[in-house]
């Protein structure tokens, strides 16, 4: 029996936002999980009814292109998810540091999508996964501000490209967030962060939006603040 469900690809897909909304979307698409912890991929893609594990690096050289070749057939949507999140002051950045938040944050992204482009069918829906750092200021938070700021220019300018084919571009710039990349300690309390569900509900929404309508950016905040 053909499979009728919409496909998407979902980077990021281990843990935290992009496991959440897989679990969110399983009744009714089709699910692509791209991420590089390949155990705890394989089983969240092993607990949903319709889902493929595809492991990868998307900061490697060739990660965008390689996982491209693997989510085979048309596509309907695609969540730029994965990032990193590291704090640094000022004085003491280093290469690496700069290399690696803007190579997953902005550069992966970007490179993905050209490589999936193709795939995507006229009514899909691109959402990147930014941060409201892109647009405030937070201690220790430069680089990764504006390796998500770059992200949303670069979404801007895609939306305005991909409309003559009818694709969607939208950004969701989560507030605090209770996931992994806050270590022990966080200055945030985690009571008073959001949920992954949260952002979740609000990319699903951004998705299954009807074709009359275009959510380009949400913000989804803790009710007590952005931090």
């Amino acid at each position: 029996m053909p499979n009728n469900r919409p496909t998407v690809v979902i980077t990021g897909a281990s843990s935290g936002i992009g496991a959440a909304l897989a679990r969110h979307l399983a009744p009714t698409w089709r699910l692509i999980l791209v991420a590089r912890r390949e155990d705890r991929l394989q089983d969240l893609a092993a607990s949903l009814p319709d889902a493929l594990a595809v492991p990868g690096d998307l900061a490697a050289a060739d990660g965008p292109e390689t996982i491209a070749r693997a989510c085979a057939g048309e596509l309907h949507a695609l969540v730029n998810n994965a990032g990193i999140f590291q704090t640094s002051d000022t004085t003491a950045y280093t290469t690496d540091h700069l290399n690696a938040v803007f190579a997953l944050n902005t550069v992966a992204p970007m490179r993905l999508t050209a490589a999936l482009l193709p795939r995507l069918v006229r009514g899909a829906t691109i959402v990147n996964v930014s941060s409201v750092a892109a647009v405030s200021a937070f201690p220790g938070c430069g680089a990764y501000a504006a390796s998500k700021a770059a992200l949303e220019a670069w979404s801007r300018s895609l939306r305005v490209e991909l409309r003559p084919a009818g694709i969607r571009v939208g950004l969701v710039a989560p507030g605090a967030t209770d996931t992994e990349v806050w270590p022990a300690g966080a200055p945030v309390p985690r009571e008073r962060m959001c949920r992954a569900e949260d952002v979740a509900q609000a990319i699903a929404a951004m998705l299954e939006a009807p074709p009359s309508a275009s959510i380009e950016r949400l913000e989804i905040m803790p009710p007590s603040g952005p931090f």
